[in-house]
């Protein structure tokens, strides 16, 4: 399985949409991996947010991005479904600010039925900025 999605692409996928959709290019999936890209913006709508005068990439939408890559992998390897979050846990190490340009997610990703178990790391450049570990189910439609 070697496959890559652009924003367009993922639209088939049971993910978010519109600002929650926090991956916006699968540049490779394949077996127990997956890269992911996010391009980032200053006017990203919550950078005026979180937090004025510091502004900083939510934790929260790091981890949202995380667990869409793992679902995103699931439905490569041939889930079909709605995609829960079960449980995840999460290092940052480095803040994300509105000058980055490019996040990526690189995960491994395991299945045992239809629940997916990853640990996606994300980086900016060459700067680890954290990893999140996560255990998704896929409930049928």
């Amino acid at each position: 399985m070697v496959t890559s999605y652009e924003e367009k692409d993922l639209a088939d996928i049971f993910l978010p949409v519109g600002q929650m959709l926090q991956v916006h290019k699968i540049g490779h999936v394949s077996d127990g991996k997956i890269v992911g890209e996010r391009r980032i913006s200053e006017e990203d709508w919550f950078f005026p947010l979180h937090f004025p005068s510091d502004p900083i990439f939510p934790g929260s939408l790091l981890i949202e991005g995380a667990g869409q890559v793992v679902a995103i992998w699931g439905w490569a390897s041939g889930l079909r479904g709605k995609p829960r979050l079960m449980k995840v846990a999460a290092e940052f190490r480095s803040p994300v600010s509105p000058c980055d340009y490019l996040l990526t997610y690189v995960g491994t990703v395991k299945k045992r039925n239809n629940i997916c178990m990853g640990r996606v790391e994300i980086k900016v450049g060459e700067r680890f900025v954290a990893e999140v570990s996560v255990t998704l189910v896929v409930l049928d439609e």
